[in-house]
């Protein structure tokens, strides 16, 4: 008989996050004594009994896959950060997470990855945009599994996500508000439906105020395969730019500068996810910052759950944004 009754069961009972629950029940510090003797009293009342790793599992039980396309890591920082705050909030509910990148040959070659076929992790979390081709494939091991930072549109298997046309509607309206009339995208729309979603989300925000969208202000970052590739920039600059990811922000402003223009006084420039590059430059970068922290927990929690209990349901959770203005955007005079 399948245990029915999971952490989220014991944290909704007490008002307190799935994470206190793990903590408490693996002994772990971080609660009070008070707490814990309380989560532990609630655990016995309603009948809960900890997941025991099965005998065929190969130490598997207490494992989490994570596996990332390589394309993904080579086009954006963000998945890196994501996977490193994912497997600390893994550990903090006492299970490991176990990190696979999946080249272009092994998806392309519909090769299941090695983690999975060595039976070594009991679930997985994909991270980041893979084909449907091979998530089908990853879908017929039968574990339990998530996605992390897109979900194609009719999947159901559940993911957390961010909002990235809603994302690009709110950062081109904050640039229109501060005098923008032309805005133009730099970001391969082909190469992630992230991506295009978060230029669909910049063309709107122009249509509702009645501006034009440009197509020659549409700059590709990188190849289809995710490789850096050099800006080619229009002969009749926007009053704005707004990058895919910071580290191109500050690659755009520097070929700009080279042109001798100045950041933000002749160009506005915006980026999203909010990285390691938008604080460390000149100008600092306006961004539409993501609270991945939030969004890896969120991943963490729902997976365990799925372990505890495969009747479970995740659906898709959204993770909003807000802009972060800094130096890198001329404001309304």
């Amino acid at each position: 008989m399948r245990n029915l009754v999971t952490m989220k069961d014991i944290a909704d009972e007490l008002d307190i996050t799935v994470m206190s629950v793990s903590k408490a029940l693996s002994g772990k510090d971080g609660v009070s004594e008070d707490l814990r003797a309380k989560i532990l009293a609630k655990a016995e009342e309603l009948g809960y009994k900890k997941t025991q790793p099965s005998n065929n599992d190969d130490g598997a039980s207490h494992n989490i896959g994570i596996l990332i396309a390589e394309r993904s890591m080579n086009a954006n920082t963000t998945y890196m950060s994501l996977q490193q705050t994912l497997i600390s909030n893994l550990t903090q509910l006492n299970y490991y997470g176990i990190t696979e990148i999946i080249s272009d040959d092994t998806e392309h070659l519909l090769i299941l990855p090695k983690i999975l076929k060595d039976n070594k992790v009991s679930a997985f979390i994909i991270l980041g945009q893979m084909s449907k081709e091979y998530i089908q494939i990853l879908k017929e091991t039968k574990k339990p599994y998530l996605f992390l930072a897109h979900i194609y549109d009719d999947e159901n298997g559940g993911g957390i996500v961010t909002d990235s046309l809603y994302a690009g509607f709110t950062l081109a309206n904050y640039l229109i508000d501060q005098g923008c009339r032309s805005i133009g995208f730099v970001g391969n729309i082909q190469f992630a439906e992230m991506v295009m979603d978060r230029y669909l989300g910049i063309t709107k925000s122009l249509l509702h105020r009645g501006l034009d969208v440009q197509k020659e202000f549409l700059i590709p970052d990188v190849n289809d395969y995710g490789e850096e590739i050099s800006l080619i920039l229009p002969d009749k600059m926007p009053d704005a730019f707004i990058c895919n990811d910071c580290r191109t922000a500050y690659k755009l402003i520097h070929n700009l500068e080279g042109l001798e223009y100045s950041i933000p006084k002749d160009i506005s420039v915006a980026a999203f996810d909010d990285g390691i590059f938008a604080d460390i430059g000149i100008p600092k970068l306006t961004t539409y910052s993501v609270n991945y922290n939030t969004m890896a927990q969120l991943a963490a929690e729902s997976i365990v759950l799925k372990l505890e209990n495969p009747g479970y349901h995740t659906g898709k959770k959204v993770v909003h944004g807000n802009v972060i203005v800094r130096d890198s955007v001329r404001k309304a005079d």
